[in-house]
């Protein structure tokens, strides 16, 4: 997929949403959310397009994504068309990579089910952010089951390193 131009201003939800009042600490949070999801959501953008192209299987899953984030159609759309491949580098750190996986596969749990697609994609987003394929399987399970059993990022991260070590 061709993008028209990179972000340069990922902030433009806010403006959509201005509200000329004056701000509560409400509307504060509010705002920090819209950013939080946006930047995010920019940042799942840039991995799917670490090798040029936006699958439709991929662009499914950002919509999926999107939704969830609060997003509408258009403006999710909007992120796809403007935001930059050259913008994503990898993480070079292994606990980074892991946590954006962690991420992932969180935000596709979030309705209970993750679909084979939704598996595929993950496996995808894994080997853009440099994991090697004899272990994302490894990772994929690990994430999946120890999201449902309540686990947390730490945990999970451990464990995955233990699995590694043993590996290796």
């Amino acid at each position: 997929m061709k993008t028209d131009k990179p972000v340069n201003d990922e902030h433009f939800l806010l403006n959509i949403k201005y509200k000329s009042h004056k701000m509560d600490k409400l509307d504060s949070l509010s705002d920090s959310i819209v950013l939080e999801n946006t930047a995010y959501f920019v940042h799942l953008i840039r991995i799917a397009l670490a090798d040029d192209v936006i699958s439709t299987k991929e662009l499914a899953l950002l919509h999926r994504v999107s939704k969830k984030l609060g997003f509408t159609v258009e403006e999710t759309d909007h992120l796809i068309r403007t935001t930059g491949k050259s913008d994503y580098t990898p993480p070079s750190g292994l606990r980074a990579r892991f946590d954006q996986i962690y991420e992932i596969v969180n935000m596709t749990l979030v309705d209970g089910t993750i679909n084979k697609n939704e598996m595929y994609l993950a496996s995808s987003f894994a080997a853009k952010s440099g994991f090697n394929e004899k272990e994302i399987p490894t990772m994929l399970v690990l994430l999946l089951n120890g999201i449902r059993q309540g686990k947390n990022k730490d945990e999970l991260f451990n464990e995955f390193q233990g699995k590694a070590m043993k590996r290796a």
